[in-house]
Order: structure tokens, then sequence, then C-alpha cells
């Protein structure tokens, strides 16, 4: 079969829409993720206050021990109380982080922690889960 002109058209045309329809969905995909973080960043009430338990307990990980017990009893009491209007999600993020948390004070750990730690201070969200 000898290809034809329009063959050829027909071709850039599919190739075309290919590559149209990939960066439309990554763009698309891109779009979701900075929306979500802009979502779970600007948490509001009671969840707000417990994301900055959060961030000050964090701070003191590396802090003597008793500092860092007297404010990650600070963050249990903040993440254990009842959130109301609260998505189970957002809920599940902070309770997620307060656990990486912990795990980062026994030293075999430490190194895995710290990835999930730094991801929960900077953009409030367990990023990842």
């Amino acid at each position: 079969m000898q290809l034809r002109p329009r063959h050829f058209v027909l071709l850039a045309v599919v190739i075309g829409l290919f590559v149209f329809n990939i960066v439309r969905h990554r763009r698309q995909q891109h779009q979701l993720l900075l929306e979500q973080q802009q979502t779970q960043s600007t948490a509001t009430g009671a969840l707000a206050v417990a994301w900055s338990v959060y961030d000050h307990a964090a701070s003191l990980r590396d802090a003597p021990d008793a500092q860092f017990q007297a404010a990650f009893a600070a963050l249990r009491s903040a993440t254990e109380a009842d959130i109301p209007n609260q998505t189970p999600l957002a809920l599940s993020d902070i309770r997620a982080c307060k656990t990486w948390l912990y795990f980062y004070r026994n030293p075999e750990w430490r190194a895995n922690a710290t990835k999930h730690i730094n991801g929960c201070t900077k953009y409030h969200r367990d990023t990842t889960a």
C-alpha cells in the first residue's frame, strides 16, 4: 500500500490529538494537586489549631525528651478531640502525621520518618501516604 498525502495529514492529526490529550491530562492532574494542597493548607477552626500544635511539636522533635513529650501530649489531646465539620481524610492526615512524628524519636525509624514529617509540616497533610 502506498501512502498518499492525505494519509500523512490524517496521521499528523491523530498524533496531534494524542499529544494534546496527554498534555491536557497532566495539566488537569497538576491543577487538582494544587487545589488539594491549597484546601488542606488553609484549614479552619479546630483543625487549624491542631495543625499549629503539630507544627510546634515537630519543631521540638530533636529537643530533650521532657520538652518533646509535653508538646506531643498537647498534640495528642488536640487530635483526639472531636473536630466538627471535618472530613475523615483531613483527620486521618493529621493523625498519620502524628504517628510519624512519634516514630521519629526511634533511631531506627528516623530516616524514614523525616520525609513524612517534612511533608506534613510543609503541606499540612500526609503527602507520602
